[in-house]
């Protein structure tokens, strides 16, 4: 039977999973899915995400080969990974003005310190700062009320000498254009060369994120090298059954 066809208080369209479900569902960062969305024969209703739940179960019954998409585990993934190593004071910029996310995430990317392989720099910047935007056309980046993870679309393809992490802090919640209303003031941009970096950062901020205050102790910092200290934090033992 055609999709269309159903009516509209079918079981199948009623057993419809969001994003963040989904997410949980898999314990797959929400980007992780956003990248398999195809897999799971995801549609997009008034631009969310909508998953069935009988596709989502059937893909998870599917044998995967070795060259597919690796499940990525949150859990596991962001109990052992380190962000300091990758930020510094000189890339942390506290209460900006702007109030929308494109001027934001371009100022932040020309204000940065970046190891660019591309000249001339202003137009690698605005490369990097085009792969972005992309991403957030097609999918966006704001999983949290509070926090957004802007990055590139096709990391592997941007301008960039090594990984940097870029944290912005604005004065007043940003608008992202979000579906679900989220105008997040923390904006951490994930300025990666991999797909694999990108989501191993992710799982790590989902841990700081739900598990150590971190949204109050960045809004409350009163430097950059304050707030550069939060993320400076020793990586716990693996806690698979924490907080279950």
């Amino acid at each position: 039977m055609v999709a269309g066809s159903k009516k509209e208080d079918s079981p199948d369209l009623k057993a419809m999973m969001t994003l963040s479900e989904v997410s949980n569902c898999l314990s797959l960062s929400a980007a992780c899915v956003c990248r398999i969305a195809g897999e799971l024969k995801a549609i997009r209703v008034a631009g969310r995400w909508r998953f069935r739940m009988s596709d989502v179960e059937q893909w998870l019954l599917k044998a995967r080969p070795a060259d597919e998409l690796p499940i990525e585990p949150v859990e596991d993934l962001g109990s052992h990974v380190r962000l300091v190593p990758h930020l510094e004071e000189a890339n942390v910029f506290l209460d900006v003005p702007e109030s929308e996310a494109p001027a934001l995430i371009r100022n932040a990317i020309h204000r940065a310190r970046l190891d660019l392989t591309e000249s001339p720099e202003r137009a690698a910047r605005e490369r990097i700062y085009a792969s972005v935007m992309e991403w957030e056309a097609s999918c966006g980046s704001v999983f949290h009320p509070d926090v957004a993870f802007p990055h590139p679309r096709e990391p592997e393809k941007c301008p960039l000498g090594s990984d940097r992490i870029v944290v912005v802090r604005s004065r007043q919640p940003v608008e992202f254009r979000e579906v679900h209303g989220y105008r997040p003031r923390i904006v951490l941009l994930l300025l990666v060369r991999t797909v694999s970096l990108q989501l191993h950062w992710e799982a790590r901020l989902s841990h700081l994120l739900y598990r150590r205050a971190f949204v109050e102790r960045v809004l409350s910092a009163r430097s950059a090298r304050e707030l550069w200290e939060i993320f400076d934090l020793p990586v716990p033992e693996a806690t698979a059954s924490a907080g279950r």
